[in-house]
């Protein structure tokens, strides 16, 4: 009766470490699945979306709430642009931009501009992380045009630094109030983080706004 009893337990024991080595790779798995940064943007990702991703796939990522397209105006309105906007009307909200607005299969770019958006890079930057970050991270100054008008902000050289190449593009900002002094940075005109006026203002320069080319 002993031996029977014990030939029981052996099994017992066998069975359970069999089943728990059956759901270490699953549980390890979910535990994968779940660290993903969902609102990370990388040279090849904007969170869950890269450069393969259609219509039809963004329907079984987001919730249909979540999700909306839109015609809107292109620069200066001059014509209008059929767009999707992701995560419809929350504080991550982004504009996707196709290059067949029609059919929705190409991505041409994606573009999150909101305050207190989540969307950030693996380096830190979000919108309203300050230009001195981004000046630092290209290790190179930054030339960009003046503020208040349908271009402003839009960097357009990073004079050869780190960020030069990098599909991930910034478009700079200052908030203005009534007290504002700061006008030589308003207008049409190209600006450069090297010059004085500009160094003046860099403490209150901010990133307005990410987008990623795919």
């Amino acid at each position: 009766m002993k031996k029977i009893t014990l030939t029981i337990i052996l099994i017992c024991i066998l069975m359970a470490c069999k089943n728990k080595q059956n759901k270490a790779p699953q549980d390890e798995k979910k535990q994968t699945i779940n660290t993903i940064d969902e609102t990370l943007i990388t040279d090849s990702t904007w969170g869950l979306i890269n450069a393969t991703t259609q219509f039809a796939d963004l329907k079984k990522l987001l919730d249909s709430t979540q999700l909306k397209d839109e015609r809107i105006c292109g620069p200066e309105c001059i014509d209008s642009i059929d767009v999707t906007k992701i995560y419809y009307d929350t504080k991550n909200e982004a504009i996707i931009y196709w290059q067949d607005s029609a059919y929705h299969k190409k991505i041409a770019f994606i573009t999150a501009y909101k305050e207190a958006s989540d969307w950030h890079t693996s380096d830190g930057l979000k919108i309203g992380s300050p230009l001195i970050a981004l000046l630092r991270l290209n290790g190179k100054a930054i030339t960009f045009s003046g503020f208040g008008w349908d271009y402003g902000g839009a960097i357009s050289s990073y004079q050869g630094g780190k960020l030069e190449t990098s599909p991930i593009e910034f478009g700079l900002d200052k908030p203005y109030n009534e007290k504002d002094t700061s006008i030589a940075l308003l207008g049409d005109q190209v600006l450069n983080t090297d010059s004085p006026f500009v160094k003046k203002e860099l403490p209150s320069i901010i990133i307005r706004r990410i987008s990623l080319s795919l």
